[in-house]
């Protein structure tokens, strides 16, 4: 999940859920971040290894290089198997939170 709609998922809650309420509601925030955040440096780190792969297999073996490239790979398939699984936690969170029933006076009803 993008940063912007995290913060929108956020915005939907209502300030006044309790302590504990928005503590989860942050932490799965955070962990969403992070998992966008990591996703996108492990896709350019990558990158550059498949390239330090391709450099080093002209000299001949490539063997460091090119495990360095799978445990990139493994890395970023992991992260972005879990990443709708975190998102899918902070969206029914959000969810839950944004409908809870505000119990306010309505006012005295038609004239």
């Amino acid at each position: 999940m993008n940063p912007a709609q995290i913060d929108r998922l956020l915005a939907s809650v209502s300030r006044s859920v309790d302590e504990r309420q928005r503590q989860r509601l942050n932490g799965y925030a955070a962990t969403a971040r992070r998992c966008d955040e990591r996703i996108a440096t492990l896709r350019v780190e990558l990158e550059r290894a498949l390239r330090t792969v391709d450099d080093a297999a002209v000299a001949g073996p490539a063997v460091d290089a090119a495990d360095e490239a799978i445990r990139l790979t493994r890395e970023l398939d992991a992260l972005e198997r879990v990443q709708p699984r975190i998102d899918s936690w902070l969206r029914a969170t959000a969810g839950a939170l944004s409908d809870t029933v505000d119990l306010a006076p309505f006012g005295e009803g038609p004239a």
